[in-house]
């Protein structure tokens, strides 16, 4: 069996979703743009959810690590193993047709044998199929007898209780007669890609929806580098088809689109505050939603991280767990206190973070948050497991309003905000001075990334560091909350209804 390869799984999926993609990835890897923490994140968690579904199967040999991380040396070592009789193999590594396929693990009984590969999710994509008749493809063309061919994936029903149960944790499905049918499809495809690779240039390809389907390509600021900020790619509320089809009509901007072409209310509004160059304000719709509130405020931002395997009793796959909060308190007379919590990593958090929440946001005070549904859904997470305290998460859960109201109605709109209501568009819209450029740590994702990954630093330092990150980036959300609520005061207040 040769060792060599032309084409690995990883390259071969981005063949389907774009053959200049996978000419980039072999070819020019220089041009990758830098991967975000929330994806190496996800990467992370993948690696865990694999060696953890390891104890399905437990006293195997890992090709892999045995080969140092090396493709031939992986594909060698697999060899040896099977020839040694080992009947269990991990990361083990195959080539045909000049096609790598590492599979996650690899398990011999008395009819042949049979292969599985781990997906960190609750369910089984199209992609997930692909990747699997790949594999299988290239398995059966090492002249493996594989019996079957599975998926593994998390069980989105299992709740633990007491230590893990792996059994029950994870979902097996078999794929051995999907894979068999596209063994045809799946040659046609590598012959293809192989072509592809043996260009001198990469190939034409335009931009378009597939830049964003089955996965964001890691190629996308070289292709899209020609595009300027603010096209009508980056129209609200759109789909990704309609921003081509009104780019390829040659509307290039928001404001360049015409009134017949029947936009959603905020991207006619992101194109028209474009046209003027200012903001649309309804004050008297502002004037009204800032009557439901208080006079005293508390501004709340709550983080969750989501671990995939069940850290925790009572909890279940990508439960999110509240693990940090911020609070600008702003008292009637105008006075701002300040309260915030972070749990210790690798601690169950639920408990510590309900009595502080709830010790900080006592009385009757409006509670607002930007975008409430993650707060509202730890609440009632919250209420759920510690029924003791259902009664005072309930009054809290009455009190809080939207900040994001004002925005999704299209009652202000800045050109700045690019049509986007999200928190960080918004606040340096709206607030110039405040941004997230600055910080370590730049959106939630990033937040419970980092989060996660304190649970195993040993340094004490890095640990400090990573912490007073999160404390920063949490404090901004909530300073920003205020300082954008200032903004609706003033407008509501000076400006003439519209």
């Amino acid at each position: 069996m040769s060792k060599s390869h032309t084409l690995s799984k990883t390259a071969f999926l981005r063949g389907l979703q774009c053959s200049k993609a996978l000419y980039f990835y072999r070819h020019q890897p220089h041009l990758k743009d830098p991967i975000p923490p929330a994806r190496m994140a996800a990467f992370s968690r993948g690696h865990e959810v694999g060696f953890y579904a390891r104890r399905l199967f437990p006293g195997g040999a890992d090709a892999y690590a045995e080969a140092n991380g090396k493709a031939g040396k992986t594909v060698e070592r697999t060899q040896e193993l099977i020839a040694g009789g080992q009947n269990i193999i991990y990361e083990a590594g195959f080539v045909h047709e000049g096609v790598l396929a590492i599979v996650d693990i690899l398990v011999r009984d008395t009819n042949g044998w049979k292969a599985y590969e781990v997906k960190s999710s609750l369910r089984l994509t199209r992609t997930y199929h692909q990747d699997a008749a790949l594999q299988y493809f290239v398995l059966k063309g090492a002249g493996i007898n594989i019996v079957d061919f599975s998926l593994v994936h998390l069980n989105g029903n299992y709740v633990r209780r007491g230590p893990v149960e792996t059994d029950k944790l994870f979902v097996i499905v078999s794929v051995k007669d999907y894979a068999e049918k596209q063994l045809p499809d799946i040659a046609e495809k590598v012959a293809k890609q192989k072509l592809v690779l043996n260009e001198t240039q990469a190939p034409e390809v335009e931009i378009g929806v597939h830049c964003f389907s089955p996965y964001e390509c890691d190629f996308r600021g070289q292709c899209w580098k020609n595009i300027p900020a603010g096209s009508v790619y980056e129209l609200s509320g759109i789909s990704r088809q309609e921003q081509e089809r009104l780019y390829r009509a040659g509307y290039q901007f928001p404001e360049q689109v015409p009134p017949e072409e029947m936009l959603p209310k905020l991207a006619r509004l992101q194109a028209t505050t474009r046209l003027i160059n200012a903001p649309v304000i309804e004050s008297e719709k502002i004037r009204a939603f800032l009557g439901t509130l208080t006079k005293g405020i508390i501004f709340l931002d709550i983080e969750n991280f989501q671990p995939a395997i069940p850290r925790y009793e009572a909890t279940f796959p990508f439960m999110a767990l509240p693990f940090a909060y911020s609070i600008h308190h702003r008292l009637v007379d105008g006075t701002i206190v300040y309260h915030s919590f972070l749990a210790e990593p690798g601690s169950d958090p639920r408990k510590t973070f309900l009595e502080k929440f709830l010790s900080d946001t006592q009385g009757n005070d409006s509670i607002l948050s930007y975008d409430a549904g993650a707060e509202r859904a730890a609440l009632l997470m919250l209420r759920k497991q510690f029924p003791e305290h259902s009664m005072e998460i309930e009054q809290r859960l009455a009190r809080l309003s939207d900040l994001i109201l004002p925005f999704t109605e299209g009652w202000y709109h800045h050109p700045k905000m690019s049509g986007s209501v999200s928190l960080k568009n918004v606040l340096p819209a709206l607030v110039p001075e405040l941004h997230y450029n600055d910080l370590k740590i730049q959106n939630g994702s990033h937040a419970m990334a980092v989060y996660e990954k304190m649970e195993t630093m040993t340094d004490l330092f890095e640990l400090a560091v990573q912490r007073e990150a999160l404390e920063e980036y949490s404090r901004l959300d909530t300073l920003g909350m205020v300082k954008i609520f200032e903004v609706l005061e003033l407008g509501a207040a000076e400006l003439p209804a519209a």
